[in-house]
């Protein structure tokens, strides 16, 4: 009994070990691309550079404006990084937040 507790207790562990992160950030730098691409620096999480790796053009337009309105304005913008487990943590060059919200 105490062995199907720990053997589903250690099995469950992984699910809850990396849960992501959510983090206010401060855009620092945001370009398009010749090759189509939106790129982005921030406060936090993306001091080299990360991307937007949507499929939908209509979803990376939205994003590249809402980069732009949130650097322009001073204002933060919040990401979901899945990979993260704290926002002091740093994303691999090219990483590709889950969303964002302004």
């Amino acid at each position: 009994m105490k062995l199907k507790f720990l053997l589903s207790l250690f099995l469950t562990m992984p699910l809850i070990a990396n849960a992501g992160i959510h983090c206010a950030e401060d855009i620092n730098a945001a370009i398009l691309h010749q090759n189509g691409n939106i790129y982005f620096m921030s406060s936090q999480t993306c001091k080299n550079w990360c991307q937007i790796k949507w499929s939908s053009e209509e979803d990376k337009n939205r994003a590249y404006s809402t980069l732009l309105t949130a650097r322009t304005a001073d204002r933060e913008i919040t990401f979901y990084w899945s990979s993260l487990s704290s926002c002091s943590d740093s994303n691999p060059t090219y990483a590709s937040p889950e969303y964002m919200a302004y």
